[in-house]
């Protein structure tokens, strides 16, 4: 499940409890989670496969547990329990009659090989507490019985025992004696299990690592005080909800810290491996620390693990890079005059707002402002014939002694040109200053949709991003992070 790459983390942040929801943001990954039921139960499924191959007919198996146990997702994943029996679990949401039973597993098997002999699982998961009327069972019994039905098992999930058996024995009197005792009690998997159930769906979710720390780790939560699986997901799912709207809601508005490494480089170079995979440039507080092992701000967050994960996700912390193709013609539009000058000597001409804006639009810091962004870093071709070496002037000129101070002050101007000219509403630019409801004082700030953007540079000359500056470029991320950290609070 893809989300625009300028939406808020915390506005993104998910705890499915439910398999079914949990289906709609791991996809297939959700086998990752799956776990095995214990052996009685996966013993009780085997055999019904063994009696329908015997018998030569489909079999009908009403099961039940409490709510949260694992029925759906023991029925939707026979395939990964036990893949030389079963293919995938066809999800039948229509009426219970002979034509539609039919209907749903005529269509899956126009999807599998010629040669797949093995069970269809068809699963009836939306008439739990409404059991099949005799009508019902009559088609059943038919369905089962057809050429198309025969190597199908039915699996109809349902909360209350008593409904189950009394499915189960009406079903008997009209299909006859079954071949195992039914209703099929499901346990679900084993309490050992839960802990690393909810730590992968927590992660997986969203495609972060190490959430735990973010204040709900299931590792605080003893499974023995939870009747079942799901019963203890939705506890660390309403604890994970209310820590994460408890964090949004500290300040007055969401605030973004953005790094920006101005440098020679044309390409992200390092920066993708200080970032998370699939979040376009989102920080990975791990990858920091195992940069900065020996360095003392390395150390002070090592010791504090579990604030660097909540301020990278408070702060949807990000890093970019931006090379002299952006920088130079900002400069030389809204630079000092003793910028000005130098780049004129060197023939670079004065670029309108429109191409300004259309260069940004095109760097990695300019996507993610628009939300357009891929999950990944782009590399940017081959360097400018006139901009790399305006900048390399601009680096012996020196970014040092309060000289970068005017540059963010120019960049600052040039991103208000951009966010005009792309149609965006944006309000309170700031350099070097304080902002009207946190006492943060960024090197540049504006509220863009309703969240206050926070923009850090670090002017550095040559072709920096690159592996041999990983520590320094971790150090100075995580120097910022201990600054907030300890402007919002969080820290002496």
């Amino acid at each position: 499940m893809t989300s625009p790459s300028n939406a808020h983390i915390l506005k993104e942040l998910v705890f499915p409890a439910r398999y079914e929801f949990l289906i709609e943001h791991v996809g297939s990954e959700v086998a990752r989670l799956v776990v095995a039921p214990p052996s009685a139960t996966l013993y009780s499924i085997e055999l019904a496969a063994q009696s329908i191959r015997a018998r030569g007919e489909g079999l009908f198996v009403p099961m039940y547990a409490l709510s949260g146990t694992g029925k759906t997702t023991l029925s939707s994943n026979l395939r990964t329990f036990l893949p030389s029996q079963f293919s995938a679990t066809v999800q039948h949401n229509g009426a219970v009659s002979f034509d539609e039973l039919k209907a749903a597993i005529a269509e899956a098997a126009r999807s599998r090989a010629a040669n797949d002999e093995r069970i269809i699982p068809l699963l009836v998961d939306h008439r739990e507490s409404a059991p099949a009327d005799t009508t019902e069972l009559a088609a059943i019994k038919r369905f089962l019985r057809d050429p198309l039905g025969r190597k199908v098992l039915l699996c109809w999930p349902e909360t209350s025992e008593d409904m189950a058996k009394s499915m189960s024995a009406d079903y008997e009197r009209v299909a006859g004696r079954p071949p195992l005792p039914l209703p099929l009690h499901v346990e679900g998997p084993h309490r050992d299990a839960w802990v690393p159930i909810a730590t992968n769906t927590l992660q997986l979710s969203n495609n972060v690592e190490s959430l735990e720390l973010l204040g709900v780790d299931p590792r605080d939560y003893s499974p023995e005080e939870f009747d079942t699986l799901g019963d203890y997901l939705r506890a660390i799912s309403d604890d994970f909800t209310k820590n994460r709207l408890d964090i949004l809601q500290r300040t007055r508005l969401p605030i973004r810290m953005v790094v920006v490494v101005v440098s020679a480089s044309t390409d992200p170079g390092v920066l993708m491996h200080l970032t998370n995979s699939s979040r376009f440039g989102f920080i990975d507080g791990n990858a920091l620390l195992a940069a900065t092992p020996a360095s003392v701000i390395g150390k002070w967050w090592a010791d504090r693990r579990g604030l660097l994960t909540q301020m990278i996700v408070q702060l949807d912390a990000r890093v970019f890079g931006l090379p002299p193709a952006v920088t130079i013609p900002i400069l030389r539009r809204f630079g000092p005059e003793d910028v000005k000058e130098p780049l004129e000597s060197l023939d670079v001409s004065v670029k309108g707002t429109a191409s300004i804006a259309r260069n940004i639009k095109r760097s990695d810091f300019g996507k993610y402002l628009l939300g357009t962004a891929t999950s990944t870093y782009e590399t940017r071709g081959t360097p400018s014939n006139v901009s790399s070496p305006a900048f390399d002037l601009l680096a012996e000129r020196g970014f040092t002694h309060g000289a970068d101070k005017e540059l963010n002050k120019a960049v600052l101007e040039a991103i208000r040109v951009f966010i005009e000219v792309n149609g965006m509403e944006a309000s309170e630019f700031k350099a070097e200053e304080k902002m009207s409801f946190t006492p943060l004082i960024p090197d540049t700030s504006f509220v863009l949709n309703s969240e206050a953007v926070c923009v850090e540079y670090t002017w550095r000359s040559g072709d920096y991003l690159t592996n041999k500056n990983r520590a320094a470029i971790a150090a100075y991320i995580l120097s910022k992070l201990q600054n907030y950290a300890r402007e919002l609070g969080y820290v002496e």
